[in-house]
């Protein structure tokens, strides 16, 4: 699959999780180089690890912005957030299991959930209300406590 690179169309109104965004574009990248030229078990692994980590880390801030945004979908975009970190978790453990095969199909479908429809749908529908809250009591996401590519 042809990998997408970050955009200005995927600016959700916010540099903190715009940042984020920007480096899950990275993590993903660099699992699906890793899948796509059958690197080693390690490498793939290690990939899978940070993206977990850097993917509930990345949830857990996004949440707490919407919620002090106001944000009325909230609690439905947290569902959806579980859902990904399902799709996360399961893809680890076909990887710990040996299902090298199947794991491909599931990455290019991970990146266009997440990516594509995630990002581009959901996450853009709460620019508006955090746009507006940082205008009203300034930014409401902090730096980026050390997180990097």
């Amino acid at each position: 699959m042809a990998m997408l690179t970050w955009d200005e169309a995927y600016s959700v109104g916010s540099a903190i999780l715009d940042s984020d965004h920007r480096i899950i574009f990275s993590l993903l990248a660099q699992l699906n180089d890793a899948t796509d030229t059958d690197q080693s078990r390690e490498v793939v692994g290690s990939v899978l690890k940070v993206l977990a980590e850097y993917a509930e880390h990345h949830f857990r801030r996004e949440e707490a912005i919407m919620r002090r945004a106001n944000y009325p979908l909230a609690e439905q975009h947290e569902q959806l957030h579980h859902d990904l970190e399902k799709k996360v978790t399961q893809i680890c453990e076909r990887w710990r299991a040996g299902e090298r095969d199947a794991l491909s199909a599931d990455v290019q479908s991970l990146l266009k959930n997440w990516l594509t429809d995630h990002i581009l749908e959901d996450d853009k529908a709460y620019g508006p209300w955090v746009e507006a809250a940082q205008e009203q009591d300034g930014a409401v996401g902090g730096p980026a406590n050390g997180w990097t590519t």
